[in-house]
């Protein structure tokens, strides 16, 4: 049931070499083990090192987005095993190293204490990006807090509900097969969700919250977050969920639309939606439930940063002029929406 695509053989090929290296040493050596894992060690970090070298050469490509000019590169998943593309084995090899140091251990030390510290280092290795991401996640709650309550709209430092009610990556399509299922590439969250600001603006409804996203099919997703802001505006009635996007540059995009209710996308995207899009500047927005939202990516982590001159850029405000970009282009959706309304109407994530 599991499938290959392209390269996406290697790193099972290299386990399982790894593995035969393993059984071969521990045989020639008349069953010492400890010497096999010692051996394994380098061996497993080489066999990573490949893998790595060979999805940066088939797993990378140009942004979809790309600036003429730059050379912005993202990850994705053309050559994958079952559901994990190329790059995500690198943790496998790791975890397959670290598991092999431990193993050599074992003539020191009792099984209990290798595990133990296999274990520790295992959850090192998920610890360390959560604590290096509190500092700017406490400048933000602090900094959101006070132009939140300059305003009189509600605040939360964190709310993490909100990690069910918007999912801002590939919506999850329907899996016919059980292989279906296994072989579906992860789809990448949001994190905690903190710094929730909601109000109303200018006769709108809104929410803004700050969150991490892993990036997608990123090599290592506990360590490569990415700090983005969700703005979103409330609706009266909740409708099925629809991402929209323009992909390109210059003067010529093509239009990216993705949803379960064709019916619904085909009534909502007209050429005069994609005309407020342009105008708006929106390049990509979803509609999930009663929210249509964007998402504002590569937010700094100091949010102090940025600007010109001496005059640090307000992040904040730039989330409240997304809100009234949204609103602008929701004023310009169709009017003939009713029959696609549902009937349960989900609460605003804050009452402000």
């Amino acid at each position: 049931m599991l499938a290959y695509s392209g390269l996406g053989c290697l790193p099972p090929a290299l386990l399982g070499a790894l593995t035969a290296v393993w059984f071969a040493v521990a045989d020639a050596r008349d069953g010492d083990w400890a010497t096999a894992c010692l051996v394994a060690v380098p061996i497993a970090l080489v066999f990573g090192l490949v893998n790595l070298v060979a999805a940066v050469a088939c797993n990378r490509t140009e942004a979809p987005d790309q600036v003429p000019g730059s050379d912005e590169t993202v990850w994705s998943s053309r050559h994958r095993a079952g559901g994990t593309p190329l790059q995500s084995f690198s943790p496998y090899f790791l975890a397959a190293a670290g598991l092999l140091l431990a193993g050599w251990t074992l003539q020191w030390v009792h099984w209990p204490v290798a595990v133990a510290g296999y274990g520790a280092l295992t959850a090192l290795y998920y610890a360390l990006p959560y604590f290096r991401r509190r500092p700017p996640k406490a400048v933000t709650v602090a900094e959101r807090g006070a132009f939140a309550r300059a305003r009189g709209w509600a605040f939360q430092d964190r709310l993490p509900s909100l990690t069910r009610r918007w999912k801002p990556g590939p919506l999850q399509r329907l899996s016919a097969t059980p292989a279906e299922v296994l072989n579906a590439p992860p789809r990448a969250g949001l994190r905690a969700p903190f710094a929730v600001m909601s109000g109303t603006h200018e006769g709108v409804r809104f929410t803004v919250a700050d969150a991490f996203e892993p990036e997608p099919f990123a090599p290592f997703p506990a360590w490569q977050h990415h700090h983005v802001t969700v703005c979103a505006v409330h609706l009266d009635a909740a409708f099925p969920s629809v991402r929209v996007a323009l992909r390109g540059r210059r003067n010529r995009y093509a239009l990216e639309i993705e949803t379960l209710r064709p019916d619904f996308a085909e009534a909502l995207v007209t050429e005069e939606t994609v005309r407020a899009m342009l105008d708006t500047g929106t390049r990509e927005w979803s509609v999930q439930g009663r929210d249509v939202l964007t998402v504002l990516r590569d937010q700094p982590d100091d949010p102090q940063d940025g600007g010109t001159g001496d005059d640090p850029a307000d992040y904040d405000l730039d989330a409240v002029r997304a809100v009234e970009r949204l609103a602008a282009l929701v004023a310009r959706l169709p009017a003939g929406l009713a029959p696609w309304a549902q009937e349960a109407l989900p609460d605003l994530p804050l009452k402000g």
